[in-house]
């Protein structure tokens, strides 16, 4: 009996356990003419996707909604223009804001998980387009749109239909936003592509009223910080070096930052239902897609079937995530 125990506990101690890495299946896009490039999911997991085309002589714009049960259907959306471009999205539990450009200036598109519609929003004027917005409560938003007098911060307190005063950030001209996290309605962060220093970091805990860059680190080896997702003084974001990309992780609203892991593949982009729960997706190789789920500082990459091409876009609700690519949906759960 000594010796049946011994084998057993000998065969124990060498056992491998072999992990399952996650499967996703994509599903064709209800419509297959029209690319989709951005997506959206509510904290209540009801998710958007909305692409927008130039085709023949019309420009065409198109969307599908995912519910809680999980079944993709059409949408109506808004009719675009020839300069139509979807740069951001953000949402609370029963909604989401769309926002980029368009010929007339900012464009901004409210979804409403109720009656499954994207409706035109109201656009703060004098712009040329947002370039990021950052929803933290409902109907709350935040973003940073692009004018001659230079970069701006908006607020809105009711899903876009109206909006406060601009604040002009006071970054450099030549300076572009590219990511946004508000944590409250005094308390934001915001990247920049800076010309001369790589990436700026910025933050304001007045509400937007002042901005004062980070300058306690070196971004210079960096080109670009994306994805910035945000719980307190918490932050994820994906920044771009001249060796690829890699998340990186602050804990004091980016005055200092370290390495959470290098990411393969370009045309990245990430999205958490929690600062310990993300997905990554993007192109791998020349042309392929690829996605992975983070958690807890570990990366896996996800086996993916029927998603043809590169992914667009992801988002995350509390639980679900979604991803698209040209003329595929998809989603799971981190």
């Amino acid at each position: 009996m000594v010796a049946v125990a011994g084998a057993v506990l000998a065969s124990c101690a060498t056992a491998t356990v072999t992990v399952t890495p996650p499967r996703v299946t994509g599903l064709p896009a209800i419509s297959i003419s029209v690319p989709l490039s951005s997506v959206a999911c509510t904290t209540n997991n009801s998710c958007v996707a909305l692409g927008t085309s130039v085709l023949d002589v019309s420009t065409t714009s198109v969307g599908e909604y995912r519910s809680i049960k999980g079944r993709w259907a059409a949408l109506s959306v808004p009719s675009a223009d020839p300069s139509t471009f979807l740069a951001s999205s953000s949402c609370w539990n029963d909604g989401c804001l769309f926002v980029g450009s368009q010929t007339s200036g900012d464009l901004v598109w409210r979804y409403d998980e109720g009656t499954h519609a994207v409706t035109t929003a109201s656009a703060p004027p004098s712009a040329s387009g947002v370039d990021a917005v950052s929803c933290y409560t409902s109907l709350t938003c935040a973003i940073v749109d692009s004018s001659r007098a230079g970069a701006r911060f908006l607020l809105s307190v009711d899903g876009g239909t109206t909006w406060s005063s601009p604040v002009i950030l006071g970054v450099p001209a030549q300076d572009t936003v590219t990511s946004l996290s508000c944590t409250s309605e005094l308390d934001c962060i915001a990247s920049f592509l800076n010309a001369s220093n790589g990436v700026a970091v910025y933050v304001t805990g007045d509400g937007g009223a002042t901005w004062t860059p980070r300058a306690t680190f070196s971004t210079l080896p960096w080109s670009a910080l994306t994805s910035l997702t945000c719980a307190g003084r918490k932050c994820l974001g994906m920044a771009k070096l001249p060796t690829g990309w890699r998340i990186v992780r602050t804990k004091n609203f980016g005055m200092s930052w370290s390495k959470v892991d290098s990411l393969p593949g370009s045309n990245l982009t990430m999205a958490c239902t929690s600062l310990e729960r993300c997905v990554v997706g993007g192109m791998e190789g020349s042309s392929s897609a690829w996605l992975a789920t983070l958690k807890s500082n570990s990366l896996t990459p996800v086996k993916l079937t029927y998603v043809p091409s590169p992914i667009a876009d992801v988002a995350c609700g509390s639980s679900i995530c979604a991803a698209v690519g040209v003329t595929t949906v998809m989603a799971l759960r981190p």
